[in-house]
This record gives structure tokens, C-alpha cells and sequence, in this order.
């Protein structure tokens, strides 16, 4: 094992605008989704100011009648002559995708690098009789490829690639709490569609609630949900990089679950690799960096290769200290309970870690 100093990651200047979004709807193509992905998506008119210099949408995607509601940021560098990456960001509970973009703060990201940023919300159920909760957390057998929100995730993800150019190669799911627990799934239900996946303050594939919404209970077999995964995945399988963040004083998602997470995708990964007779990832990581934040706040990283080359396939960030939030993010009091401004910026993270990888590309980041 080897340690190195990692640069913090520093939170960057909120650039505020008030831009309205009917008059950008022109640049936008038919937002029919691929095909083998029914539903349509609607665009609605929205009046709402919100930060950053480009534009955000909100919409509507219609899932075999069950209507989820969308919002959409397209930075003012965003040109249909050249493909885009795009992100998938999901909430937790109690949250919205409007709190979620403006809480983590990851749309200046987007304006930063030119990504264009999806942020779904629940249906109806979800919204209401599931405190807007993803139901990965509660009830994951139903979320299964085409089927339950990530179904309906991954047809809002096509829909926004019809409507907008966007690469193929580029397109990333990550998601905060349920919405952890949510990007597992679809990390195991679409790896043909997402490149790589962020798991924050999250669980494993398949996990589910008990032992892992309150008190930590190791009520499932880590290696057999790692199995359970590559089975989903089918003919479709290959090895998806990842990155987590977890505070280790998470009292609504165990820390142990979101550890259980990296060494299920670690095994998950080394099957997909073993099938194409390449090194696996090593159970113990490569490199591990402990540093402090400039308000004090103390985190460590741990990378883990493939095999013995500098290819981080994994990444794991413990924020000490830190509750159920988001690592980084606004230090607005109205969003004091989902974020921890003091800690590295997990959206800026997040987007180091995926510009590094490619659908079609080496199968892991490289520094």
C-alpha cells in the first residue's frame, strides 16, 4: 500500500442568475426515448429562478402511464454540434431534485465541465405515500431492468439522450441515501447505459432496509449479493467503476452498509474481469490519503487498482465525524440537515472520478 497527499478538493464560488426557460426549449430535439425504453417525456415551462448561467428545466416522463417529474441543467456552454457527458443525480427521502441540485451545488460542476445534469423525482407513491423515497431502499426485488423506478430512471436518462446530444459513452448515475441504495440497482440493472456509478451514504446491490435504514445489522451475505449482481447483469455484464462517500457517524445509513457496498461492487467487478481474464481488484487498497479539509474537517480516501496497474477502479471516501449528508455543498441554512459544507466537495469528486472513464474505453479511471 502506498499513501500520497491529495489535493482538497475546494469548494468553489456560487454564481447566482435568474433565467427563465421557455425561450431555450428551441434548441431542444424530440424527447422521444430510444427504442425498447417506452415512455414519453413533456417539457413544461418553468419560471422558478435557479443558480448558475444556464438553463434548468423542469419536465415530465410518462412510464407506461405512472408520471415521474424531472428537473434538467444545460450549461450555457452546452452547443448540439458536440456530444455532452451527462450525469444522473438522485435524491433521498424528504428531498426533492430541486433541493438535491441546489443543495449539492454539483449544477457549478456542470457549468464548469460542460455536463449536462439529470435530477429525477418519484412518482406519485413516491412523492406521497413514500416520503420521496427511491424504492430501492424498501423494496428492491422490484427494481429490476425496466421495471420500478429504475426503470423508469433509465427511460428518463434515454429520453434526455434523444433530446439532447449527448455522448454515450459518458453517461453516469449517482444518488445520495435512497438514492444510494437506488444507483446500486441500476449500477447491476443497466451497465450498458451507465459508464460508472456514485454510491453516497448508500448500500449494496439488492440490499434493502433491514440492517441498513437505523441500526447496523449484517443481515445479508455480502458475496451473495456481489453474485446476485452479476446475475442481473446478464450478457450485458462488465466491470462498473464506482466511487462512495460515507460520514462514519451516519446514524440513518450505517457506515458499515456503505463498506458492504464497496466490497460487494469489488466482487461484482473481479467476476466481470475474471470472465475476460483480466487482474482483479485487490481487497486491500492501493493507496490511502488522509487529509483535512481548510475548515478542519478531517476524511480519508482509498483507492483501489486493478491488478498492478495505476487504474483506480474504486474509490472510497470516509468523512469522520460526518452524519447522514452530503459531504461538501451549500452552507445555506435551508439545507443545514442535507449537507456538510466543511467536508471535501463530494460533487466535484465525483466528476474527477467520471471524467476518467468511458463505456467503451478502459474499464477503469486513470490518474
Amino acid at each position: 500500500m502506498r499513501t500520497r497527499v491529495r489535493a482538497f478538493i475546494a469548494g468553489t464560488v456560487l454564481i447566482t442568475a435568474t433565467m427563465g426557460t421557455t425561450a431555450f426549449m428551441s434548441e431542444q430535439a424530440s424527447a422521444t426515448p430510444a427504442a425498447g425504453h417506452p415512455g414519453t417525456s413533456t417539457a413544461t415551462s418553468s419560471t422558478a429562478a435557479f443558480p448558475g448561467p444556464g438553463k434548468y428545466l423542469h419536465q415530465t416522463f410518462n412510464d407506461h402511464g405512472d408520471i415521474y417529474n424531472y428537473s434538467l441543467y444545460i450549461p450555457s456552454t452546452y452547443r448540439a454540434s458536440a456530444a455532452a457527458p451527462l450525469v444522473v443525480l438522485l435524491h433521498g427521502c424528504d428531498t426533492t431534485a430541486d433541493q438535491r441540485a441546489a443543495s449539492s451545488q454539483f449544477d457549478q460542476v456542470a457549468e464548469q465541465n460542460g455536463v449536462i445534469t439529470l435530477y429525477p423525482d418519484g412518482d406519485a407513491v413516491d412523492r406521497t405515500l413514500n416520503k420521496e423515497c427511491w424504492r430501492a431502499a424498501d423494496f428492491p426485488a422490484g427494481e429490476t431492468r425496466g421495471h420500478g423506478d429504475a426503470g423508469a430512471i433509465a427511460g428518463m436518462t434515454h429520453a434526455v439522450m434523444a433530446a439532447w446530444h449527448i455522448d454515450p459513452q459518458r453517461v453516469y448515475a449517482m444518488g445520495m441515501s435512497s438514492g444510494g441504495f437506488e444507483t446500486s440497482m441500476l449500477g447491476a440493472d443497466y451497465p450498458d447505459l451507465y459508464a460508472a456509478i456514485g454510491v453516497f451514504s448508500g448500500a449494496a446491490y439488492d440490499r434493502g432496509p433491514i440492517g441498513c435504514l437505523g441500526t447496523w445489522i449484517p443481515a445479508a451475505d455480502t458475496t451473495s449479493l456481489a453474485r446476485k449482481a452479476s446475475a442481473q447483469m446478464g450478457p450485458r455484464q462488465r466491470d462498473v467503476p464506482a466511487i462512495f462517500f460515507h460520514g462514519d457517524a451516519d446514524k440513518t445509513v450505517p457506515y458499515q452498509c456503505g463498506r458492504q457496498a464497496l466490497e460487494q461492487w469489488r466482487q461484482t467487478d473481479n467476476s466481470a474481469l475474471a470472465a475476460r481474464n483480466l487482474e482483479p481488484i485487490a481487497p486491500q487498497p492501493t493507496e490511502v490519503t488522509n487529509a483535512t479539509t481548510p475548515s478542519g474537517q478531517a476524511y480519508t480516501v482509498e483507492d483501489y487498482d486493478r491488478g498492478t496497474r495505476d487504474c483506480v477502479a474504486l474509490q472510497f471516501w470516509t468523512v469522520h465525524g460526518m452524519g447522514h449528508q452530503w459531504s461538501g455543498g451549500s452552507s445555506d441554512p435551508a439545507y443545514a440537515t442535507m449537507t456538510d459544507p466543511d467536508g471535501p466537495d463530494a460533487s466535484q469528486a465525483a466528476w474527477r472520478f467520471f471524467d476518467r472513464i468511458r463505456m467503451g474505453g478502459a474499464p477503469c479511471a486513470h490518474d
